[in-house]
């Protein structure tokens, strides 16, 4: 096989490949034909192999599939094994002694045939409820619906049931007894910079040194833009925007998607065998392009839900007029800085086409503008992009603007950072009063339990709001990623869309993304607040519209 056997070995990644495999577990224990396999090292794997050796208890896994689970089970095997194993036996289910007593371990429970569950679930129940008295420990992984279906529809069950729906709903429950870690709890960032470090190793990369098409490979170009650490930065930048949505991609989603972000979805063969018109194609491949999955065949797309979630947060879609003046122009910007930048980023580069973006930006401005109307709407979304990964400054221009969301640098900054948590406050109440009541109510007022016919039945002080960051668990490789936000023991999720919500409400704004859903999650908090209130019988509380003012104002109303 001609050329980078590393490249081919990306290649079992590509969906539309004919290597192509949905089994995590695959992709990171069985070395292809051409010797290549890794492991991302995890601090749940750790965390696993720890309590085997210092506090046994039976364990499951549970997640979406391609979140590792199998990954884990064989991983766990090796550790404690004095040979690897090789193949999964049929039936999934391994027993390996050690010095502690037995871990069995079960591949895959939804694999199992119904008996064979209630088997090995009634076994698991047995040994937490004797102290696993007989030293023999379970790990097993599980889909969580079939795992809860199985235990509701058996009722000799129940207690194992209890069990599973107090770890499920709360981490903290559980105990040495008896744990289940949900993988869906991983945060995805985490892995996006040890999969592209170890990827874009030079050594993976040698082969392509005496290639003839180097210079024009745009695998290896893709390589050389994502090795340098800003542009690695800001893919994982991406990523964490994900977190702080809410949105968990897999980890075989995540090899998935950075497989196609390095070669889009192009071979070594693709690349030496390209005739003139294939070589075009393989030109609208690059690194930012393929991150957001543009060109990409529909078929490919629909098995890459990675590609969906960017989408809706590609870079290339907002129009920022600043922006797109240096885009257009910043090479006449008479900023010497600035012309260097531009002509560092918009050169004769693969990406632009070897000279060609040039030309025709220099005939657009230059000689026949009328002809090429169509120049910037054929360009600047792709060089939006460009722009976003590979702009140097981030003093110059607010690269982060491109984003469909202006209050993510605010969101980050909240993490342990009670200061920042401080000075936010007083614009979340305003957002909430503006959400409570559908109105433009004045900032200066506290914080209103109102219903829709604009009566107070709660004031709550800013002291009585708190902004509670979740929990990191590094033992999961969990970031801290979203809030609660408390009002006197009555809780709302604060993720970046609620957060970007209310702020925008503060300024006089509105938001549209996901606004249904953020509406009704607001109004079951303004329900609950005004549950609580305890309205005062002499007066009755509303809010008026002050003409002054130009907004409304709390107001009293004595009862007669």
């Amino acid at each position: 096989m001609e050329g980078n056997s590393f490249v081919y070995y990306l290649n079992q990644f590509n969906v539309l490949s004919p290597n192509h495999s949905k089994i995590y577990d695959e992709y990171t224990y069985e070395a292809n034909e051409n010797n290549f396999s890794f492991t991302i090292e995890t601090k749940i794997e750790d965390h696993l192999i720890s309590i085997f050796k210092n506090e046994p208890h039976s364990v499951i896994l549970t997640g979406n599939a391609g979140d590792g689970k199998t990954r884990l089970c064989r991983s766990i095997y090796n550790n404690f094994s004095p040979s690897e194993l090789n193949d999964w036996p049929d039936d999934g289910i391994i027993d390996l002694k050690f010095d502690k007593g037995i871990i069995r371990f079960v591949k895959d429970l939804s694999e199992l045939k119904e008996e064979v569950i209630e088997n090995e679930l009634s076994k698991l129940q047995s040994y937490i409820q004797n102290n696993h008295q007989e030293k023999i420990y379970y790990l097993i992984a599980a889909n969580e619906g079939k795992l809860t279906k199985f235990l509701s529809q058996n009722s000799q069950m129940n207690y194992l049931k209890e069990s599973v729906r107090e770890r499920l709903k709360e981490y903290k429950n559980n105990t040495p007894q008896f744990s289940i870690f949900n993988l869906l709890d991983v945060t995805s960032s985490l892995y996006v910079d040890k999969v592209l470090e170890e990827w874009n190793k030079e050594s993976n990369w040698e082969l392509c040194n005496s290639c003839t098409r180097k210079k024009t490979c745009i695998i290896q170009f893709n390589h050389e833009k994502t090795s340098k650490e800003q542009v690695k930065d800001r893919l994982v930048e991406q990523y964490r925007l994900l977190d702080y949505l809410g949105t968990h991609i897999t980890m075989r989603e995540l090899l998935i998607h950075i497989s196609y972000v390095l070669t889009g979805g192009y071979d070594c063969s693709d690349i030496q065998n390209a005739r003139h018109d294939e070589f075009a194609k393989q030109m609208d491949r690059p690194f930012y392009e393929n991150f957001y999955g543009h060109g990409i065949e529909a078929e490919a797309f629909s098995e890459m839900r990675a590609l969906k979630a960017f989408r809706e947060v590609d870079p290339g879609n907002y129009s920022i007029s600043n922006i797109d003046d240096f885009i257009v122009n910043g090479d006449l910007s008479s900023n010497k800085k600035l012309e260097e930048i531009h002509r560092g980023i918009f050169n004769a580069d693969l990406d632009l086409k070897l000279g060609y973006f040039i030309k025709k930006l220099d005939i657009y401005r230059n000689h026949n503008k009328e002809s090429n109307d169509n120049f910037v709407d054929e360009w600047i979304n792709k060089l939006r992009r460009k722009f976003y990964f590979e702009f140097p400054e981030e003093s110059l221009f607010d690269r982060k603007s491109l984003i469909p969301f202006d209050y993510i640098t605010d969101f980050g900054e909240l993490f342990d950072n009670a200061n920042k948590q401080g000075k936010v406050k007083k614009a979340l109440i305003t957002g909430l009063n503006r959400a409570f009541s559908k109105k433009l109510v004045d900032p200066s007022s506290d914080l209103l339990a109102t219903n829709d016919n604009l009566m107070i039945h709660g004031t709550y002080k800013m002291r009585n709001l708190k902004i509670l960051p979740e929990n990191a668990r590094p033992e999961m490789d969990h970031r801290a990623s979203k809030f609660l936000l408390s009002v006197d023991e009555i809780l709302i999720p604060m993720d970046l869309h609620l957060f970007e919500y209310l702020m925008r409400l503060n300024s006089g704004n509105t938001h549209n993304l996901l606004r249904e859903d953020v509406e009704i999650l607001l109004d079951t908090f303004k329900n609950e607040l005004i549950k609580l209130s305890e309205p005062d019988p002499d007066y009755l509380s509303i809010l008026r519209y002050d003409n002054d003012k130009g907004m409304y104002i709390e107001d009293e109303i004595l009862i007669p």
